[in-house]
């Protein structure tokens, strides 16, 4: 009876592991309350051609929005950028005499976050794919972009393959480090490329280039990552991942850096991403509607402003996180 009990359970393992049945596979979720708190300095009193663009978090099947509020002096709106379907709070306040030169704008909303696995997605239309094939200003696919994807995959016999020799080059090649602002965190390609180093930004710039120039969609998501090891506390820094898409099964996603600063979880990185993360936008060089100024944001998860057509700097904002025990719905 014993060696019958002990076939069962070895049995239900192997399965797990085949198929995807573990409890991991079907996906842990996290729920936290997030609050930005956005502060404008040295404000004119009389307030007559002021923008304000924040981005708004992403509602879908991974990520579920409740509660969203935005608390302003000034009226808003919500707006979407057409390229990349983007949620964008905006705010364009008429003419308001303010009592003191400072106001503040505060966003909160409660996520329930889910771990996104690439065995649950679903296909999209090929059709809408075109945009993640073309070239970023600073992530570019060809010439000495397209030449190091050739080399990287010789040998590979399908796309999943190479994907995956690109994920573990990129790995194997680049240091995390933020010790150069000139390089680190600017998602520029080339730069990445020449001095083997960066931080999110510049590994997932760096992947979809060599990826795109292989004919294969890859996208930019960014977003916040929330601590591990804790239920309340600042938010520091945004996070970045990317996702590549394939015929028949979708978009699957990639956390390089994450798995460059952890290599236990070098595998589980390529193809999944945790729920310890909020998602804000996709895409590189995003056009903001309104905006005066002609160039794009490189990306987009820090709220930008403009006043009188140039950008408004005496800005400063705070973003906090809080575990939510009352659970998902």
């Amino acid at each position: 009876m014993k060696k019958f009990i002990f076939l069962i359970v070895i049995l239900i393992i192997l399965f797990s592991g085949i198929y995807g049945l573990s409890a991991r596979s079907y996906g842990k979720q996290r729920v936290f309350l997030i609050e930005e708190k956005i502060l404008l300095k040295n404000l004119p009193e009389d307030i007559t051609n002021l923008q304000i663009w924040i981005p708004a978090p992403i509602d879908d099947k991974w990520q579920k929005i409740d509660d969203f509020k935005v608390v302003s002096p000034f009226d808003f709106r919500i707006i979407t950028d057409k390229k990349y379907g983007n949620r964008i709070i905006y705010l364009k306040p008429k003419k308001i005499d303010l009592a003191t030169s400072t106001s503040q704008i505060i966003l909160s909303f409660k996520a329930q976050r889910k771990e996104y696995s690439a065995s649950f997605d679903d296909p999209v239309a090929e059709e809408s794919l075109s945009g993640f094939l073309q070239p970023n200003r600073l992530v570019p696919i060809n010439g000495k972009i397209k030449a190091l994807a050739r080399k990287i995959t010789q040998g590979k016999s399908n796309d999943l393959e190479r994907v995956r020799a690109i994920y573990d080059y990129i790995i194997n090649e680049l240091t995390y480090s933020k010790d150069d602002p000139q390089v680190c965190g600017l998602g520029n390609s080339l730069l990445t490329l020449e001095f083997k180093k960066g931080i999110c930004t510049d590994y997932h710039s760096l992947f979809i280039s060599l990826v795109r120039s292989l004919g294969i969609p890859a996208k930019f998501e960014i977003g916040l990552p929330i601590p591990i090891d804790k239920e309340e506390g600042v938010i520091k820094g945004y996070h970045c991942w990317a996702k590549f898409y394939l015929k028949d099964k979708g978009w699957i996603p990639v956390d390089i850096s994450e798995a460059d600063k952890h290599p236990e979880k070098r595998d589980y990185f390529f193809g999944q991403i945790d729920e310890n993360r909020v998602h804000f936008t996709t895409g590189r060089d995003i056009k903001l509607k309104y905006a005066k100024d002609s160039e794009p944001l490189n990306f987009f998860i820090y709220p930008y402003a403009e006043f009188n057509g140039w950008q408004f700097n005496n800005l400063d904002f705070e973003i906090s996180f809080k575990d939510f025990k009352g659970g998902g719905n």
